[in-house]
């Protein structure tokens, strides 16, 4: 996105940067191979809302996808990656509203992370996926799992983040004010300053559950250290530092693979 901050600028605001970088491939050369566990279209939630979902597999604990920020779900991770995981239990990806035409516009105000976990929360009832569940993402979307995470830690069997920042809602704050960027600048309508706010205000630990926070090497300079803040989230964290850029997904989906079929090896004994 233009007028967003070069990676390296402002590490603490590290999942605002969802520029190209955070979108993954263009939806022409993302895979979409049919599988025979596989369902996809769409579905409504009690708000009225239309939300676009992919689904592979079978079995639990089930794995649920959150793109980057302003990504669409359902193109945001390589079908081998999806696949790959799908080996092992059910997986989902969606379109947040705001993100695809497969899903409802945002509503035309300020949003945070209570809208976003409402809209999670109405996408696992509509598929009638049963919990705990894996709740992961890259970059902001990890954010919004970890925040699922925190509100609903009876729910959540894991959590896995992919290059997901710790963001200082004051450095954020006094950026977007210099940029003059507000909630009505991104497609999803999210508030960024006032979701780190109450994500930072919530005490961790969150639970006793397994965190893997899996950080890229090529990304932004001082990410690494930055993301081990989420090592607090729960006495069985772990920090996986994997070679490549912020788009680790796409760039080394063997390896994400790897880390989430050796956590549901480990939730499954």
């Amino acid at each position: 996105m233009s007028g967003w901050p070069p990676m390296g600028a402002v590490v603490a605001i590290g999942f605002m940067l969802a520029f190209a970088g955070c979108t993954g491939l263009p939806a022409d050369e993302a895979e979409s191979t049919p599988y025979d566990s596989e369902r996809s279209g769409t579905v409504e939630l009690a708000t009225g809302e239309t939300i676009g979902y992919r689904c592979l597999g079978e079995g639990g604990p089930a794995v649920m996808l959150e793109a980057g920020t302003d990504a669409a779900g359902t193109s945001a991770f390589p079908g081998e990656l999806v696949a790959s995981i799908a080996e092992d239990t059910t997986v989902c990806v969606y379109d947040r509203p705001g993100t695809s035409t497969s899903s409802s516009d945002p509503p035309d105000r300020a949003r945070g992370y209570d809208d976003l976990i409402a809209v999670l929360d109405g996408v696992l009832a509509a598929l009638e996926l049963e919990p705990p569940y894996v709740v992961a993402g890259q970059s902001g979307g990890g954010n919004i799992a970890i925040s699922y995470a925190m509100r609903h830690p009876e729910r959540v069997a894991g959590v896995v983040t992919i290059d997901s920042y710790h963001d200082d809602p004051g450095e954020m704050a006094a950026w977007q004010a210099e940029e003059g960027f507000t909630w009505e600048d991104n497609p999803e309508h999210v508030d960024w300053v006032q979701a780190a706010a109450q994500q930072d205000a919530h005490p961790i630990p969150i639970g006793g559950f397994p965190v893997r926070i899996l950080s890229a090497t090529q990304a932004d300079p001082g990410g690494i250290e930055n993301q081990a803040y989420w090592l607090g989230l729960s006495p069985d964290a772990r920090q996986i530092v994997i070679e490549g850029p912020h788009d680790l997904q796409w760039a080394a989906p063997d390896a994400i693979a790897a880390e989430f079929r050796t956590l549901l090896y480990e939730l499954q004994q």
